[in-house]
C-alpha cells in the first residue's frame, strides 16, 4: 500500500466486497460503492521495532516441543561448514551483518535476464570473469555523462552481478568418511572457470541480509520462498507431493504440513539443495540429515565461544559442541517425538523417519534462530521511543533529523521503506494481508493504472529483460505473483496460494472489483522492499549489488533510477506492456546537502551491536572462501583435482561482548574493503 492515508472500512462492510481467493470465483463480481470513511489509518512512518514480536506460525508448538533447543539447533545448523558441499554453510554467505562483504570471485553473469546470459561482461575498470577483484571504479554497473539526467549519455553498464561465492560445479558421488563428500569436476559447460579449472560459482542475485528477516512475509527478492512451509520445500502449497511422516503406533504416516507465517523456514531449505550456493547436483535432503547424523560433532572443527549467547551451554572447550549435543540428540530435544521415534521404519529410498524428515527440522530450527536476529536498539530507536520508554531526543544528531526530514518527505523514501523494519515488505505487510490487501491497484509511473504485488516494485534499477523478479513463475507452471493468479483466477482458474483480495484496499477506485482477467499488471522486474536497517553494512546494493555505497543510491533515486526512455515506454516495460515503474521514481530534485543528510539518517538506522557482533548477533569461528590463489588470468591446482585452490578468511567465534570483547575492530561497509 503507497498511500500516506488510507480508510479503514466496517468489517461488516468489506466483508461483502472481499474476494476469496483460495477457491473459483465468477469472473463478474458486482461493482459496490465505497462506504463512507469511518477511522483514518496512520500515515506510513517509520517505529521503533522495540517490543515488536516477529511473526510465527500459530501452530508451531504442534511441531516443536521446545523452542530453546531449537534455536540452538538453528544456531548450529546455520553456521555449520559440514551441511553444505565444498564445505559451505548457510553463514559462508550471511556473515557481515547478515551479508556478504567480499570483492573477490563475487561476480555472476546476466543468468537471470531473458534469455539467460552467460557471459561475464568487462568491469568498468577493463577486468572481468571468474576470481577478479572488484575495485571502487567498477561502481556503479550503471554510469552516466550527467548522474542527474536518467537519459543522459552511458558510460558503462553491464547485467553482471555482485553476489556471493558458493560451490564448484559437479554432480554428487557419495559421502566420504563422515564429513565429507565427493562431487565430479567438468569445467566444459560452466562460466565460472579460468582456463580449464573450475572456480565456485556465484548466485545470479546480491545476497541479501538475515537481520529482521523474520519479519519479511515473502522470502528472496522475488518472493518465491511461500509464507506458508510444507516441511519439505520452498512452495509451499503449491508443492502438492511435500509430506511429512508421523508416527502413529508402530507405523508411519505421511501427513501435510501447512504452517503460515513461516517463510523463513520455505527459505531455509531452498539453499540446501541449490547447485549455486550449497550443493552439488543430486544430493537430496534427507541425505544431508544421514550425513549430518553420522559427524563426530556439530559444528566440528569450528570453535564455538563458551560465552556465546545460545552455544555457550552446549559448547565443547576445543572445537564444536560437546558429543552429547549431536544434531540427533538436539533434534530429539526440540521436536516432538511423533515427527522421529519409529526407528524401525523406512522410506521407499531406505531413509529413516528422522532423515526422511530432515528438512522439517532444518527449516523451523533455522527460522527460529534468525527470529532472534532483531536489531531493534538503533539510535532511530532511541529516538522515536516505544510504548515502554520514552522517546530520547538527543539520540540523533541535527544532520540525521534533517536527513529524515527528506525521507519522510521530498525524498519519498517512506513510500516503499516504512514500519518498524523500514521495509513494505514485511511486518506493514503482514496487517495488509490480513486486510485483503496483498494486491494493489494504483496509477503507475506512466500515469496509467495497474495492480502489483504489496511491496513489490520495479524502481528501474536494471531494464526487466535482466530479471523478471517476482513476475517469473515456479517450477509447477505457476506465476510467483499474487497479481497474476489473482487475474488467473477472475478468469476461472484455480490458484496455489491462499489468499484474499479486499477492493476497498484499492487506492485507484477502491470498492470496484476487479472483473476483467486482462486487467493490466506491473510485476515484471518487480522485487521485495529491502529494509534500510543496518544498509550501513550490508552493501552492495540493490538486487544487483550494482552500487557500493548509499550516496550511490541516493543519487540513482535523485535522478528517477536507470531506467532509459520517456515515462509511457522506458525500460522497465516487458512485452506488450511498455512500463512496469512505480510511481515515486521522478526526479527528486535533492540539493547536495539533502542527499548527505539523508545517507546520514539512513546510517542512523544501524544497531551497534550489529555492527560489533554482539549478542544475538554473535557466532560460531567460520572460515569462508575467498576466491582462489591467483586472479581473473590464471590459478593455481596444486592438487590437480580440477578446480582452483581455495582462499579463506578466519571469522572468530566471538561470544556476547562481540568483536570488541576480543578486542577487534567492529564492521565496516562494503565500500571501506575496494581499493
Amino acid at each position: 500500500m503507497r498511500t500516506l492515508l488510507r480508510t479503514r472500512i466496517l468489517p461488516g462492510v468489506a466483508a461483502g466486497l472481499i474476494i476469496g481467493l483460495t477457491s473459483l470465483i465468477s469472473s463478474s463480481v458486482a461493482q459496490e460503492a465505497c462506504p463512507p470513511p469511518i477511522a483514518p489509518e496512520k500515515p506510513n512512518r517509520l517505529l521503533s521495532l522495540k517490543g515488536v514480536q516477529p511473526p510465527l506460525p500459530a501452530a508451531l508448538d504442534t511441531v516443536v516441543k521446545n523452542r530453546a533447543v531449537a534455536i540452538a539447533l538453528g544456531k548450529a545448523f546455520f553456521w555449520d561448514k559440514q551441511v553444505g558441499s565444498d564445505g559451505q554453510a548457510c553463514a559462508s554467505c550471511h556473515f557481515h551483518a547478515g551479508a556478504d562483504n567480499r570483492i573477490k570471485n563475487q561476480l555472476s553473469p546476466g543468468l537471470r535476464a531473458v534469455p539467460p546470459d552467460t557471459l561475464f561482461n568487462p568491469t568498468k575498470t577493463g577486468s572481468k570473469g571468474p576470481n577478479y577483484t572488484m575495485r571502487a571504479g567498477d561502481y556503479p554497473f550503471h554510469s552516466l555523462s550527467d548522474p542527474l539526467d536518467r537519459n543522459s549519455s552511458i558510460l558503462f553498464d553491464t547485467n553482471d552481478v555482485t553476489s556471493s561465492q558458493g560451490t564448484f560445479t559437479g554432480v554428487f558421488i557419495d559421502f566420504f568418511g563422515s564429513n565429507s563428500e565427493a562431487c565430479t569436476a567438468d569445467a566444459s559447460t560452466t562460466p565460472f572457470k579460468v582456463g580449464t579449472k573450475l572456480t565456485r560459482k556465484v548466485e545470479p542475485r546480491n545476497t541479501p541480509t538475515t537481520v529482521n528477516a523474520i519479519f519479511q512475509f515473502r522470502s528472496f527478492w522475488d518472493g518465491r520462498a511461500n509464507n506458508h512451509f510444507n516441511g519439505q520445500s520452498i512452495w509451499g502449497r503449491r508443492d502438492v507431493n511435500a509430506r511429512v511422516f508421523e508416527s502413529q503406533g508402530t507405523s508411519v504416516a505421511a501427513a501435510v504440513l501447512d504452517l503460515e507465517n513461516a517463510a523463513l523456514a520455505s527459505q531455509a531449505v531452498g539453499p540446501l539443495l541449490s547447485p549455486m550456493e550449497m550443493s552439488c547436483e543430486g544430493r537430496s535432503i534427507p541425505l544431508i540429515g544421514r550425513k549430518l547424523f553420522s559427524v563426530p560433532r556439530a559444528l566440528s572443527n569450528q570453535k564455538v565461544d563458551q560465552a556465546d549467547s545460545v552455544l555457550g551451554p552446549y559448547a565443547d572447550l576445543s572445537h564444536g559442541l560437546k558429543p552429547v549435543h549431536s544434531y540427533r540428540a538436539l533434534i530429539q530435544q526440540a521436536f516432538h517425538d511423533k515427527y522421529w521415534n519409529n526407528t524401525a521404519w523406512r522410506s521407499a529410498d531406505g531413509f529413516t523417519q528422522m532423515e526422511t524428515n530432515f528438512a522439517m527440522f532444518w527449516g523451523l530450527a533455522v527460522m527460529l534462530y534468525e527470529s532472534t536476529l532483531v536489531s531493534d536498539d538503533a539510535p532511530f530507536d532511541r529516538y522515536v521511543g516505544n510504548p515502554a520508554t520514552p522517546p530520547d531526543l538527543t539520540a540523533l544528531t541535527a544532520q540525521q533529523i534533517a536527513g529524515l526530514q527528506v525521507f519522510i518527505g521530498k525524498g519519498k523514501c517512506v513510500n516503499c521503506h516504512k514500519g518498524p523494519d523500514v521495509t513494505g515488505a514485511g511486518f506493514r505487510l503482514q496487517a495488509e494481508f490480513q486486510e485483503g490487501g496483498i494486491v494493489e491497484r494504483m496509477r503507475m509511473g506512466d500515469n496509467h493504472v495497474a495492480l502489483y504485488d504489496n511491496g513489490f516494485y520495479n524502481i528501474g534499477a536494471r531494464p526487466t529483460g535482466d530479471d523478471l523478479g517476482v513476475g517469473a513463475g515456479d517450477p509447477f507452471g505457476n506465476p510467483l505473483s499474487f497479481t497474476k493468479q489473482f487475474k488467473q483466477l477472475i478468469a476461472g482458474h484455480n490458484v496455489p496460494d491462499p489468499f484474499q483480495i479486499n477492493p476497498c484496499t484499492f487506492e485507484v477506485e477502491p470498492c470496484t472489483p476487479v472483473t476483467d482477467p486482462n486487467h493490466r499488471d506491473a510485476v515484471d522486474g518487480a522485487f521485495k522492499t529491502p529494509s534500510l536497517r543496518n544498509a550501513e553494512l550490508t552493501g552492495p546494493y540493490m538486487h544487483n549489488g550494482g552500487m557500493s555505497t548509499l550516496e550511490q543510491v541516493v543519487a540513482f533515486y535523485n535522478r528517477g533510477g536507470d531506467r532509459r526512455g520517456p515515462n509511457d515506454n522506458d525500460t522497465t516495460g516487458h512485452g506488450s506492456n511498455h512500463s512496469n515503474l512505480d510511481p515515486d521514481i521522478t526526479t527528486l530534485g535533492l540539493s547536495g546537502q539533502e542527499q548527505t543528510d539523508l545517507v546520514t539518517f539512513i546510517k542512523s538506522l544501524t544497531d551497534d551491536r550489529v555492527r560489533c557482533e554482539k549478542a544475538p548477533f554473535d557466532h560460531p569461528e567460520l572460515k569462508v572462501f575467498n576466491g582462489h590463489r591467483g586472479d581473473q588470468i590464471s590459478v593455481q591446482d596444486l592438487n590437480f583435482d580440477g578446480k582452483a585452490d581455495d582462499l579463506t578468511k578466519t571469522l572468530p567465534a566471538v561470544g556476547a561482548t562481540g568483536l570488541p570483547g576480543k578486542g577487534l575492530a567492529c564492521l565496516k561497509p562494503f565500500s571501506d574493503g575496494l581499493q
